[in-house]
């Protein structure tokens, strides 16, 4: 439509909305590694249980697509200024929650990675080829990357939205927008492709879920990963040394 008809402004903002939204399902897909990652190196080693992750962090993810679709929605469809305002400030409050959301989680994984780096000693035995091998590493690397790139297009976002849809950033140099909106998303998608969770936990992946059912399974992941661990240990120190 764009093609066909280049200075419509209708068809503009359907192409924005799209173009805005589209960014919280990397986000999603993101956070939905984290709590398998933290089975895979030991609950115990998590101050929160494993769903909590995607349970918290899925939920801002949806509040925030909601914001941006409605603010998006009724910024395509205003026929006044003031309405066209409310719609851009709506998709401009989803997008401030999506940062802020992607901050939370950024300081969740690096406290879990702390804690997960002090603990060597205590990772969950079952997974320590998976977590030792050079895949894994390198897709713990790409998840990060990804984060970071979806983080910095969300603020760049943030602040061209600001400025409203005749701000200076809408009507800047087409070379800030390929860098922070094209490359970082290109970055992003490229990460989460080229190291596919599905492939990088090299058939784990769905062994490592979590379930909503059962209220203890938490405690039986933790004390399974524990013995698991005192077990190893205790071989360990049962090796005669030479």
């Amino acid at each position: 439509m764009l093609h066909n008809s280049p200075f419509d402004h209708n068809y503009f903002l359907i192409y924005l909305v799209t173009l805005t939204i589209a960014p919280a399902l990397l986000s999603a897909a993101v956070y939905l590694c984290l709590s398998r990652i933290v089975i895979v190196y030991g609950a115990h080693l998590s101050y929160f249980k494993p769903r909590t992750y995607t349970v918290v962090f899925a939920s801002c993810d949806l509040v925030s697509l909601f914001l941006q679709a409605a603010g998006g929605g009724i910024a395509a469809s205003a026929n006044t200024e003031s309405a066209t305002n409310v719609g851009k400030n709506l998709m401009l409050v989803g997008l401030v929650f999506q940062v802020i959301s992607l901050i939370v989680f950024a300081l969740a994984a690096s406290w879990f990675a702390k804690r997960v780096w002090a603990g060597q000693g205590a990772w969950n035995p079952a997974y320590l080829d998976l977590v030792h091998s050079r895949l894994f590493r390198s897709f713990l690397i790409g998840l990060a990357v990804a984060t970071i790139t979806i983080f910095a297009r969300s603020v760049y976002r943030c602040a061209e939205l600001s400025g409203g849809f005749d701000g200076a950033l809408f009507k800047s140099d087409q070379a800030v927008f390929m860098i922070l909106e094209g490359l970082m998303i290109v970055t992003a998608c490229f990460c989460l492709t080229a190291l596919h969770p599905a492939i990088s936990f090299q058939g784990f992946w769905h062994e490592a879920n979590f379930k909503f059912r059962a209220k203890d399974q938490y405690a039986n992941i933790v004390k399974g990963s524990q013995r698991d661990s005192e077990i190893e240990l205790t071989s360990q120190a049962a090796r005669p040394r030479y």
